[in-house]
């Protein structure tokens, strides 16, 4: 961080999407003005759990997911939990416990993070909300979401409850974020894997939702 100041100092913070430094801010306020939230009202609801999205999976948003994911650009996880913040507003969470989906350990790897949880931790230091990292593990690989047949039938089974973490979070509130939900199978299975652990007190938030 100490060096990442002195950087910024020598050189204009560039926006992380269109590289103009007209500010220092990582997205600009032309960029900004591009994004739309999506409204404070659950999108869906599974098993009795309200399910929140806060964009469209389009435009400013996708560069944004895309350029952490597949590129590299590790600053837009500052970027993304921001906008997660200014959205969550909306919606009452009181004092939660951050949670995100895995990765299969060879998959984070290969990334070197899981992007997911920079996106956590950066939205910890926003609320103050402690970010659980080992509570639900990935025990098996599977085909990315978006290249599946039976994207229900790809995930199932692959998350576990670790039976010593999640009795210590019973009662707690838990805030379950992700980047993307399609068909939402992924955040269905992770419900149900902490349902059937006891854990009840459940707000999904995901980053974006695609349109279908």
């Amino acid at each position: 961080m100490f060096l990442d100041a002195i950087l910024n100092l020598i050189y204009n913070q560039k926006c992380v999407i269109c590289s103009c430094s007209k500010t220092d801010e990582l997205l600009c306020k032309t960029c900004v003005k591009q994004i739309n939230y999506l409204s404070g009202f659950p999108h869906r609801i599974y098993k009795g759990i309200k399910i929140y999205s806060c964009f469209n999976y389009s435009g400013i948003i996708k560069k944004l997911i895309q350029l952490l994911k597949f590129s590299h650009h590790k600053n837009c996880a500052k970027v993304l939990a921001r906008l997660v913040f200014n959205y969550i507003q909306k919606i009452e969470l009181d004092n939660s416990i951050i949670i995100y989906p895995p990765s299969f350990f060879l998959k984070s790897a290969s990334r070197g993070y899981n992007h997911m949880g920079l996106i956590a931790k950066e939205l910890k230091k926003l609320t103050g909300y402690k970010v659980l990292d080992s509570l639900i593990k990935k025990t098996k690989y599977t085909k990315p979401q978006y290249s599946a047949k039976n994207r229900k039938k790809n995930i199932k089974g692959s998350f576990e409850v670790d039976n010593i973490i999640v009795d210590k979070i019973k009662g707690q509130k838990v805030l379950l974020l992700d980047d993307i939900t399609t068909s939402g199978a992924t955040v269905e299975e992770l419900i149900d894997c902490l349902l059937d652990k006891g854990v009840k007190d459940i707000v999904v938030v995901t980053i974006s939702k695609v349109k279908r």
